[in-house]
């Protein structure tokens, strides 16, 4: 009889054993899930940054551009007979790097539990030309033995308002390729500063792990870069 009653027992205590590992588990379960929710909650609210800045570059051109009296024909053959005008110009500049997370390119995707996937939109460039200034002025001079360097001054060849302006509009756009091809060869950088600032930020929402996928091509770039701020 007491073996009937011991088997009883142990059967009742194994079925509590077991309901209460089932409970156990189903409430570890709620409760990694509800953490997971929290955290998917919380790394979404990246979106609410709006434009992070992640990388900022300074730099300094001189630029230089020529003219002639008779224009180009006279670039071509008369260079002989009275030499071409030169303006040159220290440009400053600088370049922000941005990316727009309140974008709908801006995908977040869960992979794993605490682990992410973030695809980026692609990244703005805003242009600021901040400095202008005239380095050197040389205007065009008859070659000696026709005119002698005392009289050049003031027949020779020299640069009117509309010449600098056009040739300051030329070098502008000279030193916006130069900043294409600068951006191109920072890309990688721009790429790891913005990677950092949001990996840190991710796991600040208790992400653990998170991958980035960049968007960035040197198509896009030239269509994004915007001039602001032109001296």
């Amino acid at each position: 009889m007491s073996e009937y009653a011991n088997l009883i027992l142990a059967i009742l205590l194994a079925v509590l054993a077991f309901a209460f590992y089932r409970s156990n588990k189903a409430l570890k379960k709620t409760k990694d899930e509800s953490q997971n929710l929290s955290v998917s909650t919380e790394i979404s609210q990246l979106k609410s940054i709006g434009e992070l800045s992640v990388f900022q570059v300074y730099s300094k051109e001189i630029v230089t551009k020529t003219d002639h009296a008779f224009g180009n024909f006279g670039k071509e053959y008369l260079r002989w007979l009275i030499s071409e005008k030169k303006l040159s110009m220290i440009f400053e500049f600088e370049i922000n790097f941005i990316y727009d997370l309140t974008s709908p390119k801006l995908e977040i995707t869960q992979i794993a539990n605490s682990s992410y996937k973030i695809k980026m939109p692609p990244c703005k460039y805003k242009f600021s030309i901040a400095d202008m200034k005239f380095y050197d002025e040389k205007n065009g001079k008859f070659i000696p033995f026709l005119l002698p360097d005392s009289l050049n001054g003031f027949f020779g060849s020299t640069f009117t308002e509309e010449d600098k302006n056009r040739l300051i509009e030329e070098a502008r756009n000279e030193v916006k390729k130069m900043s294409v091809r600068l951006i191109s060869q920072l890309q990688s950088k721009i790429h790891k500063s913005a990677r950092d600032t949001l990996e840190a930020i991710a796991k600040s929402f208790g992400a653990n792990k998170v991958e980035f996928v960049f968007d960035d091509n040197d198509e896009q770039i030239s269509s994004q870069l915007n001039l602001e701020n032109i001296a």
